[in-house]
């Protein structure tokens, strides 16, 4: 008899974000291989980044690309730029990090 591992039930938890009432984003906590190498690129290039301009524009590109995994809205950084600021660009990075790690070492 075979021995079957059923991964289907490693669900994890969303990443719930609130800009207002209205203005919700949810965030699927396990990212694709793909989009986590994106995200390690744009961390490499913001720590070798000479100009804050140019760190600024990873980070609109990191949370352009965190917010665009809800599948319901359809994210461009032009709307990043219009309506997150830096401080809630950095939380968006810093969160979704944190979910994806904790999500990782939860047993469950």
């Amino acid at each position: 008899m075979a021995n079957i591992i059923d991964l289907s039930i490693l669900t994890a938890e969303p990443l719930t974000l609130k800009f207002s009432e209205e203005d919700m984003f949810t965030i699927p906590a396990e990212p694709s291989v793909e989009l986590v190498n994106h995200l390690l690129d744009f961390e490499d290039k913001a720590l070798k980044a000479k100009s804050n301009k140019e760190q600024f524009g990873l980070f609109v590109k990191m949370a352009t690309m965190i917010l665009n995994q809800d599948e319901s809205r359809d994210v461009t950084e032009e709307f990043v730029t219009k309506k997150v600021s830096l401080t809630q660009m950095r939380k968006i990075v810093e969160l979704y990090k944190d979910k994806v790690a904790e999500n990782a070492e939860n047993p469950n």
